[in-house]
């Protein structure tokens, strides 16, 4: 198989198992003998800023020499943005090589005499790559056809089989720093099968996938406060109340550290070409400046909270290293300049599209601003719009439909913005396109709702 055939079949796993355990999780990484699980981790949840604070804190480590392996979710365009040694994406020969270990190990794993039948159904899967994925039969093993009256074949969910993937290329690679973004949550996530971090930081609760974690912040910084565990110092952003207390009394339980990062005030950073300075506290060289390579003000709490986890990681790490890394960092689609005065930002939440209004609000726009919005469905895309568009700051607003299936469809966007003065396109790079042959020199473009939404945008372009 090659690496084309590898990521479609990865695609066409079913993202969730109908009766999903944590356990389960658990005892497969066991079986594959916990790769990367002796190793330095920084283990990071949160529903906003998880993977920005990621990134700035394999920046500075790549600055201070250390050798660092990062795994991320979701990808905007390549799956295998999701793996990294340092700054480099896993390569295609790589991700062959872990996708097969893997499939080996399943095998292994499934190989008795009660589960043949699931050997049957891998092989049936590998024929099908040259003319058709046949996804019946991967839902199949999901859905426990195959099994035995003892015991059902295991083969793991979409996110779990590239966390498996990552941790064995990790493993291989002999990284000196793993770190390790959650992807749904944080008590049941995959990556949580980890013993102790050694830190465990947790950036801003808001609300987002309320329909798995519960609809208040406690309920779903309960859910994210689930990576802290006995031994750790836990790291987390004091945005809100109630969700800090949740964590705290959570850290207090395990008997964790805690390190508690303060929101900065707007006398505390100023903007200087298109870039913010601000100073950092460091516990060993006092006050640091910083100079932020983005307009986004987000952005501010995600370094603070990636230097302070760092700081307490207790590596060697420079002042120097510090300010070269956190500026020389680009995470791609959050206030993401793509061409001049075109930018892509993947807020897609109600606490995420408040932050990007208040980085517009400092962009000192010396035209007219323009909007491109679409969103997802099973996401408060009503109330999302709502601030978007209440917030007085956009000229024109075009809407368009995703091509991913989860996308809000064309007639819903029609519902949604009926009575306003909104245009709305067949498709999201159609509504770009008009932006830009209409757009004037001083104007700005912002593209937002989804990080879908700036993986499509970003593939056109590359294309």
């Amino acid at each position: 198989m090659n690496y084309k055939q590898i990521q479609e079949y990865i695609l066409n796993i079913p993202k969730f198992r109908k009766e999903g355990s944590i356990e389960q999780t658990r005892k497969f990484y066991e079986f594959l003998g916990k790769p990367g699980g002796e190793g330095t981790i920084v283990h990071v949840a949160g529903t906003n800023g998880k993977g920005s604070t990621c990134a700035y804190m394999n920046s500075v480590l790549t600055e201070a020499g250390y050798k660092v392996g990062m795994f991320t979710s979701p990808h905007l365009v390549s799956i295998r943005e999701r793996m990294r040694i340092n700054q480099e994406l896993i390569s295609e020969e790589d991700f062959a090589n872990c996708f097969q270990e893997l499939m080996n190990c399943i095998e292994k794993y499934n190989n008795n005499s009660d589960k043949n039948e699931y050997r049957i159904i891998n092989e049936n899967i590998s024929r099908n790559f040259n003319e058709d994925i046949n996804k019946n039969l991967v839902h199949d093993i999901i859905e426990g056809k195959g099994k035995t009256e003892q015991e059902e074949c295991y083969l793991p969910t979409f996110y779990e089989f590239l966390f498996f993937m990552a941790m064995l290329y990790f493993e291989e690679q002999n990284v000196d720093v793993i770190i390790l973004e959650t992807g749904l949550g944080g008590r049941l996530d995959a990556t949580n099968v980890i013993d102790a971090p050694k830190v465990a930081v947790i950036t801003e609760i808001g609300k987002d996938h309320m329909e798995y974690l519960g609809n208040t912040f406690e309920k779903i910084a309960e859910e994210k406060a689930g990576i802290i565990k006995t031994g750790s110092v836990v790291v987390y952003s004091r945005n809100r109340q109630e969700s800090a207390e949740v964590i705290e009394r959570k850290a207090r339980d395990k008997r964790a550290l805690c390190k508690c990062v303060e929101k900065l005030g707007k006398q505390d950073y100023r903007f200087v070409d298109k870039k913010i300075d601000f100073s950092f506290l460091s516990r060993y060289y006092g006050y640091i400046p910083i100079t932020l390579n983005t307009s986004a003000v987000y952005q501010i709490e995600n370094a603070r909270v990636a230097l302070t986890a760092l700081e307490v990681l207790g590596l060697n790490i420079s002042a120097e290293a510090m300010q070269k890394g956190i500026e020389k960092c680009k995470w791609e689609g959050r206030m993401e300049e793509i061409l001049p005065g075109i930018y892509l930002d993947g807020a897609h939440n109600e606490d995420g599209i408040e932050a990007f209004i208040s980085s517009v609000k400092m962009d000192e726009c010396r035209g007219k601003r323009w909007l491109l919005f679409s969103a997802v469905a099973d996401k408060e895309y009503k109330n999302m719009k709502d601030k978007l568009i209440d917030s007085g700051l956009f000229s024109y607003v075009y809407v368009a439909p995703l091509k991913n299936i989860r996308g809000i469809s064309k007639e819903e966007l029609e519902n949604i913005t009926s009575g306003l003065e909104v245009r709305i396109s067949d498709s999201t790079c159609e509504g770009l396109q008009e932006i830009i042959s209409l757009k004037k020199e001083n104007d700005f473009v912002y593209v937002t709702g989804s990080l879908y939404l700036v993986g499509e945008i970003k593939g056109t372009f590359e294309r």
